[in-house]
């Protein structure tokens, strides 16, 4: 009993750290933890669409026992998080905060790697918070830091009359203008907390690895971090370069439904974070895959990140970038609302909008339906295939002209996961986010646990964290026990494999994604 309350005291052990804007009080407990760390001021009223501005101070120590609200968000019904029923508006606009976990060992002098978390979503929901990062941080070595960032149209509006307001007459980023404030604050505080502002690594899945990409992409972050990993990263993938001057027809678009003229923003500043949510987008590319995303040629960044790579214009650090096997089977309830199992019809009409009514005939040549158990099976396959992992291949050929690129595939055939796959699928294999619980070693509601893993699903789990956290502390990502990982060469396809079984490399990557193919096809 005397053991079960030491650590229950332990847990509860107060550790303090003085930033620039005042004293924090996080917990110890495992590691040590610092939560709901304000990086800006509340972006609400006037400060709505504007940059991030300076944050708030404190003279009294502040609790950093609890995280911040999550910004603005509608519940998605794919994932089951407790208490938020799906299409529930939940969140705050005061909610630019962070997090940050650190080694119990870790002091002032400790000069630790440091690696900042951004969150996926499809830039319209999740949180820095969602992501439990004390057992990488402890285990590693490293301090980590999750954040939030706007969200949705608060995240990524850009009208006319916001860039005739704005000092360089661009609008719409403003969610990478918060990522971009919170690494700034990491640059000015982090060496209190044991790390070093000069070893940062940038890490992100799905939108928040597309977030990645468009920091490479933008001189404004330059020296801001010292390498980067791109996870699920949609960089190159469809419909996603959109620039500010073919956002803005249907931008105004979506001001007019608000009831207010998109020229009024003192009246679009009055409009409830539940009716912007609410609203929908009207003249959408139907191929594209984000909602509201970054928008290129504004700003902070002046090309898109295909011109940015190839040009060789981009922050050149290394890069640690990865795919999972079976990404769009988490995508197949999208083109079977309510359960219902996908038809021939809603797949070939599925993949239309995807590649194009044009190239629709090639498309089911390359992926006919007769050749997969199920219409579903089919669809996901391709949207694998054209969506991630081939599109990753082509950002990583690009960037490895200029900067030294690792490449992975995660590969578990049955990943542990607490999402139910559609009944015509034969599970989800390792879908899009599958593999951020075995990264993160830590639950993450709405995906799953660690508690769910088998022995060889732990080990697997050991290499895939182990891997990210040695690449932020070496540039090279390496597994005990495995041999040194080659660089990504463009010739050679070379990918390491993560499976249960263990780490290997293949060069038959884009064999199996049919990238040939889908390069040729080239759907941007």
């Amino acid at each position: 009993m005397g053991s079960v309350q030491a650590q229950a005291t332990a847990a509860q052990t107060p550790v303090t750290v003085q930033t620039d804007q005042g004293a924090v009080i996080g917990l110890q407990a495992g590691a040590n933890s610092f939560l709901g760390l304000p990086y800006a001021a509340p972006p609400v009223g006037n400060l709505r669409w504007q940059p991030p501005q300076a944050a708030p101070t404190w003279t009294a120590p502040r609790d950093a026992s609890q995280p911040g609200a999550v910004c603005p968000q509608v519940a998605l019904g794919l994932f089951a998080v407790a208490g938020v029923a799906p299409g529930e508006v939940q969140g705050d606009e005061d909610c630019l905060f962070l997090n940050v976990y650190t080694p119990t060992s870790a002091t002032a002098d400790s000069r630790l790697p440091v690696m900042v978390w951004l969150h996926g979503g499809s830039f319209t929901l999740g949180s820095g918070s969602a992501y439990d990062a004390s057992v990488l941080a402890e285990k590693y070595g490293v301090v980590v830091v999750t954040l939030n960032y706007r969200l949705g149209a608060l995240g990524f509006l850009s009208l006319p009359a916001l860039n005739a307001e704005a000092a360089d007459g661009t609008s719409g980023n403003y969610g990478l203008l918060d990522q971009q404030a919170a690494l700034r604050w990491v640059q000015r505080n982090v060496a209190g907390f044991g790390g070093n502002p000069s070893d940062v690594t940038l890490f992100g899945e799905s939108a928040g690895g597309m977030s990645v990409c468009a920091q490479l992409a933008s001189p404004q972050a330059a020296g801001l971090f010292q390498k980067a990993i791109i996870q699920s990263g949609l960089c190159f993938s469809p419909g996603n370069a959109v620039t500010l001057a073919q956002a803005a027809p249907r931008n105004v678009r979506y001001a007019d439904k608000l009831a207010c003229r998109a020229a009024d923003l003192a009246c679009l500043r009055k409009v409830s974070p539940e009716k912007l949510l609410s609203t929908t987008v009207p003249g959408l590319r139907p191929a594209s895959n984000l909602v509201w995303s970054p928008v290129y040629e504004a700003g902070i960044l002046p090309l898109t990140l295909q011109d940015a790579f190839a040009q060789g214009r981009f922050n050149r650090v290394p890069v640690l970038a990865g795919t999972n096997h079976d990404e769009g089977r988490l995508f197949v309830p999208v083109l079977a609302p309510k359960g219902n199992p996908v038809g021939v019809i809603q797949y070939w009409g599925g993949t239309g909008l995807l590649a194009g009514a044009a190239n629709l005939g090639r498309v089911l040549a390359q992926y006919p339906v007769r050749s997969y158990s199920t219409p579903a099976l089919a669809f996901a396959t391709l949207f694998t295939d054209a969506v991630f992992s081939c599109p990753a291949v082509r950002v990583g050929t690009a960037l490895s002209q200029y900067v030294p690129v690792y490449a992975f595939e995660f590969r578990d055939p049955q990943a542990a996961t607490s999402i139910k796959a559609p009944a015509d699928l034969p599970g989800l294999g390792s879908a899009h986010s599958s593999g951020l619980i075995y990264a993160f070693q830590t639950p993450i509601e709405g995906l799953g646990s660690p508690e769910q893993f088998s022995p060889e699903q732990a080990k697997l789990s050991d290499n895939l964290s182990e891997a990210w956290a040695t690449f932020a502390k070496t540039g090279q990502p390496s597994v005990t026990g495995q041999p040194q990982w080659s660089r990504f060469d463009p010739a050679r396809a070379n990918v390491q494999v993560f499976t249960p079984t263990g780490v290997q490399e293949s060069t038959a990557f884009t064999a199996d994604h049919k990238c040939d193919f889908w390069t040729q096809l080239n759907l941007n």
